[in-house]
């Protein structure tokens, strides 16, 4: 069976691309249903914000369950408004099988789940007794169903998911982590004092509103990371007394926290197994709000150009990769490589890999890029055999030298990764085309500041432009390009390894006028 290379499973989104290269016409965001719309207008504001078109999407009800209007019968919740134990299980059970979910969703590319009240603890994968706070006895299990139908619809599906605070719980939830129903009943058990730093106490009206704080980025291999580019995200709108508690033996990872009168906070949540599943527990909606309505409090927030980060990220995930038409590519009367066996042509592409970049990560990288420029060189394609590809590596730029390694044999680990990055799972974007070694490059400019590319902490993801060298000698061999040109760097996908980024754009402002005297070693 031929390989296909059906879509982008990118672990890193570099954010800043120019929306304008995006293709075709917008991304439609679905935005999770709830029964009122308090919250829709923020996130349609920055999804637009972000270049895509925001949809509502309709409420999902499971097979069998009945409803009066919108509202799920009284038979199915308690006195608090909790979803009863034994209508739980079913829903955790079924999901969205037996549903209309195909229809509702069709057509939306990504998906937003908002912030709102608690979620029935009877959804929990070990379900929980209710926190018991009159205060914020805010339950509406209607509403948690339909979530959690659609967030499991979703992952299902590898749709692109964003989940904002209650969301960030329902991914949590849908993927079998638990909640923290009260972080003051939490710090309490504890026997440690609680400031109320995710989210304000009630004023003399008794009115609450958002509280920034700071979030420390745990890995920077990560969305999160690549997101924001920073070990520090700065006065994230925060407004929750629930959090997810732990994430051991699911498929999440924690990606950032916050230190809170010496605990650590989980900030934000990512599925390792999808190319965009990301929680965070604070509200860049409302950053976006506030900055784009100019209230007064808004320079308290994290900037505008920050928070709709988040939502350029997801739309770029969401994008679609172009399919390959077997036999459209080529028509040169050459078969040498037609003549391969795939598992032959794992080895050569295991083998390149591996050569190119001297690491596992290196070589999916590597690997990744290259498909990304031979869809880049053949659009329109929807179906190419694997020995189509290979025969493109060994003619394209600097692969053409990977022709003589079809006789070397790559080691079990190598193979595999090739395997999974031709099946589809890439670890960059589908824009990333490019990367140099340090040599090639005359410097890096950040911030318009000039530097060695040896100094790595330098890089700055989407800001740092990296400078191509003219030809040149460097430590006895020649380097560089005939005709130099920049690109904007993305990441290092390995400790050592080639930095990655992808090209500008016509009238980016970056101007290339290197000549050898330029070069900064």
């Amino acid at each position: 069976m031929r390989p296909k290379f059906l879509r982008y499973w990118a672990v890193a989104l570099m954010i800043t691309v120019s929306l304008a290269a995006l293709a075709g016409q917008r991304v439609r965001v679905g935005i999770a249903w709830q029964p009122t719309a308090a919250s829709y207008d923020r996130v349609i504001l920055s999804i637009e914000q972000a270049g895509g078109e925001a949809v509502i999407l309709p409420q999902l009800r499971p097979a069998g369950f009945d409803y009066d209007s919108m509202t799920m019968c009284p038979q199915y919740v308690d006195e608090l408004g909790v979803l009863r134990q034994q209508y739980a299980d079913i829903v955790k059970r079924d999901t969205y099988h037996g549903t209309d979910a195909d229809e509702l969703l069709a057509g939306v590319q990504a998906v937003v789940f908002l912030g709102g009240g608690d979620i029935s603890s009877t959804l929990f994968s070990v379900p929980q007794t209710w926190h018991g706070i009159e205060g914020d006895n805010n339950a509406d299990a209607t509403r948690d169903v339909s979530e959690y139908l659609t967030m499991a619809y979703c992952l299902d599906h590898d749709i692109p998911v964003l989940g904002l605070c209650r969301g960030m719980q329902m991914l949590g939830v849908v993927s079998g982590a638990p909640l923290i129903q009260d972080l003051g009943t939490y710090f309490d058990g504890m026997g440690t004092e609680y400031h109320y730093l995710h989210r304000m106490q009630r004023d003399a009206e008794g009115n609450r509103y958002y509280t920034p704080h700071d979030v420390t980025v745990t890995d920077h291999n990560s969305l999160l990371y690549a997101i924001t580019g920073t070990d520090t995200i700065h006065g994230v709108p925060s407004w929750h007394h629930q959090v997810v508690g732990d994430v051991t033996g699911t498929p999440l990872r924690v990606t950032g926290v916050t230190a809170t009168d010496g605990v650590d906070i989980i900030e934000a949540i990512e599925r390792t197994d999808k190319r965009f599943a990301l929680g965070v527990q604070f509200h860049p909606e409302e950053a976006v709000r506030k900055h784009v309505t100019s209230q007064p409090d808004a320079g308290r927030f994290m900037p505008l150009e920050e928070a709709v980060k988040y939502f350029v990220a997801l739309i770029g995930h969401a994008q679609e990769g172009r399919r390959f038409i077997k036999g459209n590519a080529y028509t040169r009367s050459d078969t040498t490589v037609y003549n391969k066996t795939e598992e032959e042509c794992y080895n050569f592409f295991a083998v390149l890999g591996r050569a190119e970049q001297g690491s596992l990560e290196g070589a999916a990288a590597e690997l990744s890029l290259l498909l990304n420029l031979f869809e880049s060189r053949h659009p329109g394609c929807s179906d190419a055999s694997i020995q189509e590809v290979a025969k493109w590596a060994t003619e394209c730029g600097w692969f053409a030298h990977a022709s003589r390694r079809w006789e070397k044999v790559a080691a079990p680990e190598y193979i595999a990764v090739a395997k999974s990055v031709l099946h589809g799972n890439r670890v960059l974007p589908s824009y990333i085309v490019e990367h140099d070694c340090r040599e090639d490059l005359a410097y890096i400019e950040t911030n318009g500041v000039r530097y060695s590319p040896y100094q790595n902490d330098k890089y700055v993801s989407g800001v740092t432009v990296c400078y191509q060298a003219p030809v040149h000698e460097h430590n006895g061999r020649k380097f560089g390009f005939r005709k130099p040109s920049h690109w904007v760097f993305y990441s290092f996908p390995a400790t050592k390894s080639d930095p990655f980024g992808y090209l500008c754009g016509e009238d980016c402002g970056h101007v290339n006028s290197t000549s050898e005297d330029d070069i900064i070693r």
